[in-house]
């Protein structure tokens, strides 16, 4: 008896600067000869107790100081030379000056903002991926053994599919591709990981033929 425990998790690349991302779906299975679902299950109780302990508390990075304006002493004129309700000039390059400083300890301080953000988020992804390498090495110590299929389509930058691919373990499955024009490719054909992917320019040309064995990329 085999049983495959199912583990599905579907996303899109979200935040690129291209107009219209792949689409991405992985799905995750383990299976061991003769066990059950339950067993799956006791042994994935133990894996996340133990996960959590090697992946230890999330330490958050230092807050930076950020940056505030302290405006300059301003001394008042009370006998003014120049005509009422008129700026001086050295009042105008005062101003001046101090929006410039305003800005630039505005634009300093989300600058130091973004990249503490971005360093608390790699702390979070360093505590996950040690929690999550600690639960997949303990399932595997207990006879598990684990799958991982990949379904990826590209697009065109004119939103025309470009690719289907289908991955397992790492290694091409399975292929077929598009022109820019939404033509299916006649060449493009991958099955049991063994053809061939054409690559075509933006332009419709063909700009490169890729092959592949036992799922992996030759090259002559």
């Amino acid at each position: 008896m085999k049983t495959i425990l199912l583990s599905l998790a579907v996303f899109s690349l979200a935040g690129c600067v291209v107009k219209y991302p792949p689409r991405v779906e992985t799905e995750i299975t383990w299976s061991k000869e003769g066990f059950s679902q339950q067993d799956y299950y006791n042994d994935l109780l133990e894996a996340e107790k133990h996960g959590a302990e090697v992946a230890g508390e999330l330490v958050y990075p230092p807050r930076p100081i950020l940056p505030e304006y302290v405006a300059p002493t301003i001394v008042i004129n009370n006998n003014p030379s120049g005509k009422s309700g008129e700026k001086s000039e050295a009042e105008k390059e005062r101003e001046s000056r101090e929006l410039f400083e305003r800005s630039r300890i505005s634009r300093e301080r989300d600058q130091l903002a973004e990249d503490y953000n971005r360093q608390v988020a790699l702390a979070r992804q360093a505590v996950e991926d040690r929690r999550t390498g600690a639960i997949e090495s303990f399932l595997m110590s207990r006879g598990w053994t684990k799958t991982t299929k990949t379904l990826e389509v590209t697009y065109y930058a004119n939103g025309q599919r470009e690719s289907v691919k289908r991955f397992k373990n790492g290694k091409l499955i399975s292929a077929l591709s598009w022109k820019p024009d939404g033509v299916k490719c006649p060449v493009t054909k991958v099955e049991e990981g063994n053809g061939i992917v054409v690559v075509y320019a933006k332009e419709g040309t063909e700009r490169e033929r890729r092959s592949f064995k036992d799922g992996v990329e030759v090259f002559d």
